[in-house]
């Protein structure tokens, strides 16, 4: 929803977050008042106008005067909390979402990130005792990022921003599911914490209900919305739960009739009369130009987020140059109802293997999968929502045994998301065989982009244009960043030009997930 700046303790803090607030302006179409509480501190939003855009100006103030807080993102459930906390006597200024939040935390403490539903990074100042609370959503689908100087702190939504903002200290990630004070920093109680102690029998028109649910929570009111169409299981889904509420909303394909997903999309489209709309890739070699651009947009050298980025970064591109300010994706699908290849035969070789890996791309998914999808869309102004991340759809994923996730087809390939497969033939005239029997594409293959992880035209341009030797040296300069092939070193040596990598210590921390020995 927004870019924000915070300054706790820190000397000149209202022109250091005027600065950060600046250097996020693609994250939002207005830029909110600096305000300063006390000396010394100050906090300033660029804000996408979504939830009550008249109104919404941060940071908000509660209904007592207390608690301050400015917050990227968007708190779903904020209606029914605020409903909740009328009846107890708060009264409101605005629809604000983030007014609803600062209230919630005047009310319940720290307790109120229990009740959240929604994808969020937020500070909150407490005007009478001085103190401040940091947190970020459970899967960490908002970024927060932080640099401390003795008892000062500085907050972004990005990394550069804090880079530029300051020329000491690291920029360090707020774990999800995080909280931040000044002497601690805590996991919270989550869905992420708090998992069902018994399994439970899959129910397809169960799951049916959540997923329509948790879309429908998600379209924002007043605005119109639209859909990242891959022609994937997943993405086919979403697409169908928000038709319910705006039949006109489109779908963006990312491709051309030539790519491989393509014939998946166009089964969906033609069956149910639907707007989708073609993004080209450029299949003539010319996104090779825009490595600069997406790598400095990801702040990310790991090839996955940068190829996946590229993907976001075009179909947000053009969903924002159509007008739309909100889009839905399937993100999430996958690593909860078992879409990977990885996680497939890692179910199928035992339910504890499955587990692993599963917990492992759940853990990295801030880094990876969240990331491009935060910084391909907010690049553009395009606030992108995955409803697969819901609480009650991620709890009724964990209620499942391993056993649910997957089956052999006849073939005797694992095939996994046999939940979501089932979705499908609760509505067999709207929703096509043909995506619901297919295997998982990764979106940069898909779409025609990749050919395959091994060979794309971003790991042949590295090849091409990065000698053994220019290689070797790179992986003696960058040793702590454990370089594995030239790409990965052509990605950094260019996100070097945009930030000082050295200083962000958890890029060191590679998003690599461990799998077992299988013997499926």
């Amino acid at each position: 929803m927004c870019g924000i700046a915070v300054a706790i303790n820190w000397p000149g803090a209202e022109t250091a977050v005027a600065a950060i607030a600046a250097l996020q302006a693609h994250r939002g179409d207005t830029t909110d008042p600096v305000v300063s509480p006390w000396p010394d501190t100050a906090l300033c939003t660029r804000r996408l106008r979504i939830v009550d855009p008249a109104h919404g100006q941060q940071p908000k103030l509660s209904w007592d005067n207390r608690i301050l807080v400015a917050m990227n993102g968007e708190i779903y459930n904020h209606a029914a909390l605020a409903a909740e906390l009328s009846a107890q006597g708060v009264t409101f200024q605005t629809g604000s979402d983030t007014e609803v939040l600062a209230c919630a935390l005047s009310m319940w403490g720290g307790r109120a990130l229990q009740r959240l539903n929604g994808m969020y990074a937020f500070v909150a100042l407490d005007l009478r005792s001085g103190e401040f609370l940091a947190a970020r959503d459970p899967l960490g689908v908002k970024p927060l990022y932080v640099v401390q100087s003795g008892e000062g702190f500085l907050f972004a939504s990005e990394i550069r921003p804090l880079l530029e903002a300051t020329g000491e200290g690291q920029v360090m990630l707020l774990p999800p599911g995080h909280l931040l004070t000044r002497t601690r920093v805590a996991q919270f109680t989550s869905f992420m914490t708090d998992r069902p102690a018994e399994d439970a029998i899959h129910d397809p028109h169960v799951l049916d209900t959540l997923l329509a649910d948790a879309v429908a929570i998600r379209v924002p009111e007043g605005l119109e919305v639209a859909t990242m169409m891959s022609g994937g299981i997943d993405s086919t889904l979403i697409a169908h739960y928000l038709r319910r509420l705006r039949p006109d909303a489109p779908g963006y394909f990312l491709g051309g009739p030539k790519a491989p997903d393509f014939r998946y999309a166009a089964d969906y489209a033609a069956m149910n009369d639907y707007d989708l709309r073609i993004v080209s890739t450029d299949y003539d070699g010319r996104t090779i130009d825009r490595i600069d651009a997406v790598v400095a947009a990801m702040e990310s050298f790991e090839p996955n987020v940068v190829r996946g980025g590229l993907c976001t970064y075009l179909l947000s591109e053009r969903m924002h140059r159509d007008g739309f300010r909100v889009g839905l994706c399937g993100e999430g699908a996958d690593e909860l109802f078992a879409g990977y290849s990885d996680l497939e035969n890692a179910y199928a070789a035992a339910p504890e293997s499955g587990e692993f890996v599963r917990e492992q791309c759940l853990g990295l998914m801030n880094k990876t999968a969240l990331q491009r999808v935060d910084r391909g869309s907010m690049r553009f102004q395009l606030e992108l929502r995955e409803p697969f991340l819901d609480p009650s759809v991620a709890r009724y994923a964990f209620s499942l045994s391993g056993d649910q996730l997957w089956s052999r087809n006849a073939d005797g390939r694992v095939m996994g998301k046999q939940p979501l497969r089932s979705l499908y033939d609760l509505h067999p005239d709207q929703l096509p065989t043909s995506i619901r029997d297919r295997n998982k594409s990764p979106l940069n293959e898909g779409s025609g982009f990749d050919e395959s992880n091994d060979v794309s035209p971003w790991s042949a341009f590295a090849e091409e244009v990065i000698t053994d030797k220019a290689f070797a040296e790179g992986q003696r300069r960058y040793a702590g960043f454990t370089l594995r092939n030239k790409e990965e070193f052509l990605f950094l040596d260019r996100l070097k030009r945009t930030i000082d990598v050295d200083r962000v210590p958890h890029l060191m921390d590679r998003a690599l997930v461990r799998i077992p020995l299988l013997a499926a």
